[in-house]
């Protein structure tokens, strides 16, 4: 395998994506960073952990899991006019298995086998986001080399916290340096609260997941993790969750000098470096708020399918353009040519298979 060192990453990069416009993409072509798999070998191992099934429908984190396959996902995605979808498996992944650590580093081998199947049988529809086994660090060094190096996946996808080791935590510096090195793009799923009384008895998706996402950011901010790493492209769901009304505030806050003095104008830079995805944040405040605070440049399409159903995700992305009043220059870059700026495996596979 041929090394690209970071110094020649951006002018591949800029080649590929001139490549690509010769494909003629369609201004609506869609490609959606946050969708899920839900594996059989996965639900089995939420039953066997003890997560409780009622009526016939299992339930993890007081949310239902839906029923999945993956023909139902291409179907789907057809019908909401989603040309290419990144899999990834979201909240608990294996990480309720950390008390086992061994289980967990096999059930996410196997997971990621799995995924890398799906992409084999549709090579233009779907790419794959690395399931690593954490809190195990090194275990998930070993997935990440498998994935990355040997599967070719398009990314990585973390957790807000894994178990209660959150974003942040020197413990994952090994992590990041493995994703800096290899220039990776990370998907950040929010997960329940490492204090799981925050939630109030509530399913943890209900409020907390969005602001689960701020306590990664903030986590990473206040330790300086992600100043060191600032090579690893990061994206967050859901429109940033509640960040982008505590942006100003945190920057505010961590300027005292019990929080380390920070400078607020370096605070925000770094707070709106992120990518943030549509999924679940379509309103007018949403979308208002996410474009007034990051730009156009760091929306991404996001429909959490299947978790959100299909008659949902198509609605979301139908009053993206009105509820955000993007362009239709905007939503050329919102639909396909944010993503494919910092997504160049996904760039070379649709040079190497013409997008259907």
């Amino acid at each position: 395998m041929v090394t690209i060192p970071p110094s020649g990453m951006a002018a591949l990069m800029l080649t590929a994506l001139h490549t690509l416009a010769a494909h003629c993409l369609s201004p609506n072509y869609r490609i959606d960073v946050h969708s899920h798999a839900i594996p059989d070998i996965w639900r089995q191992a939420l039953v066997d952990a003890g997560y409780p099934v009622v009526n016939g429908t299992l339930t993890v984190e007081g949310f239902p899991v839906p029923e999945w396959t993956l023909d139902g996902h291409i179907d789907t995605m057809n019908k909401l006019g989603v040309g290419y979808a990144t899999l990834s498996i979201t909240a608990p992944g294996v990480y309720f298995l950390a008390e086992q650590p061994g289980k967990a580093k096999k059930l996410a081998r196997e997971i990621n086998e799995a995924l890398y199947e799906y992409t084999l049988k549709y090579p233009t529809r779907l790419g794959a986001l690395c399931l690593l086994p954490l809190p195990s660090v090194e275990d998930a060094l070993a997935e990440i080399e498998y994935c990355l190096d040997t599967l070719q996946f398009d990314g990585v996808a973390l957790y807000t916290n894994s178990a209660g080791l959150y974003l942040g935590s020197e413990s994952l510096d090994p992590i990041f340096d493995a994703l800096s090195t290899r220039d990776t793009t990370v998907f950040v799923h929010p997960a329940e609260p490492g204090c799981h009384d925050a939630a109030m008895g509530y399913p943890a998706p209900l409020t907390e997941y969005p602001f689960d996402s701020v306590r990664a950011m903030q986590n990473m901010l206040l330790t300086g993790q992600r100043a060191r790493y600032p090579n690893v492209t990061m994206i967050y769901p859901h429109g940033g969750g509640a960040l982008p009304y505590l942006a100003n505030r945190i920057a505010s806050v961590a300027a005292l000098d019990v929080l380390g003095a920070l400078n607020p104008l370096e605070t925000m830079q770094e707070l709106k470096g992120y990518y943030f995805d549509t999924a679940s944040s379509t309103s007018k405040v949403q979308l208002g708020a996410l474009k007034e605070f990051a730009g156009v440049e760091k929306i991404l399409v996001g429909t959490d399918y299947p978790y959100v159903p299909a008659a949902g995700a198509k609605l979301g992305l139908e009053v993206i353009q009105k509820n955000g009043e993007f362009t239709d220059v905007d939503m050329v870059r919102v639909n396909h040519g944010n993503t494919l700026s910092i997504f160049p495996r996904i760039v070379a596979k649709l040079n190497h298979h013409r997008p259907e």
